[in-house]
């Protein structure tokens, strides 16, 4: 039952802001990096594929823009970027599953000047919920919902990430400090939770019109480690 309500939540693609129209460009003058705009879907992520797979040059970068969108494409995108070894510059935003699949999946990951990085939940998501709470309509999305769960828990047993990165703002002690859709994390945790991220200035948090878009959660390393004991317990559950 703790699966139900996520399967509602997170075939939406969970946008900081309205994404761009889609576009996969190799750029003549670079042509080891791609250029990737626009919705993760698994036409898109299939057409990087043919892409890499068709380059006279070896693809070493990949520069995303992307609120998010469908999470097993997201997936696939990330295991494609670890699969190449692919070099990540995050342009203009990249939330949901970008956040959840493709900064993951890099050991070199840029966050350019301004852009907004953040996550809004994933496959665990329904831990942090009661069943009583999960309306019986959803009730044949539980097998949706449970092969996304595998296939998130084998893709970040891959890439070394720790999957509690995906939904630690949304535990109890940090979820009711946030009011903004996305949130994120401080650098030492980003790095304790396994990922390798440099931002070129400080975490962007608001949109270019303004509006607070990401909260950074500062964790000292006693509070994390607390949280991961908490979330450990809640995997019991399953």
């Amino acid at each position: 039952m703790y699966y139900l309500l996520l399967a509602m939540l997170l075939t939406l693609t969970g946008c900081a802001s309205k994404q761009p129209s889609f576009s996969l460009v190799i750029d003549p003058l670079l042509p080891s990096v791609i250029n990737y705009s626009g919705e993760i879907d698994p036409d898109n992520v299939a057409a990087f594929e043919q892409s890499i797979v068709n380059s006279s040059t070896q693809i070493t970068s990949l520069v995303i823009t992307s609120g998010g969108g469908d999470v097993f494409a997201g997936i696939r995108l990330g295991e494609l970027v670890y699969q190449h070894k692919l070099k990540v510059l995050v342009d203009k935003v990249c939330a949901s599953s970008c956040a959840n699949y493709i900064v993951t999946a890099s050991d070199n990951v840029t966050i350019k000047q301004d852009a907004l990085l953040g996550w809004h939940g994933g496959a665990l998501q329904p831990l942090l919920y009661d069943p009583e709470s999960i309306p019986l309509h959803l009730e044949g999305m539980k097998e949706y919902v449970t092969r996304w769960a595998e296939a998130e828990r084998i893709f970040f047993d891959k890439v070394k990430v720790n999957q509690a990165v995906t939904v630690l703002g949304m535990m109890p002690g940090l979820n009711d400090k946030r009011n903004t859709p996305l949130y994120s994390y401080d650098q030492q945790t980003l790095k304790a939770l396994g990922l390798h991220i440099t931002f070129e200035d400080k975490q962007a948090t608001v949109s270019k019109t303004g509006e607070e878009i990401v909260q950074i959660f500062s964790l000292s390393p006693e509070v994390l480690d607390a949280l991961l004991l908490q979330h450990a317990q809640r995997l019991q559950q399953l």
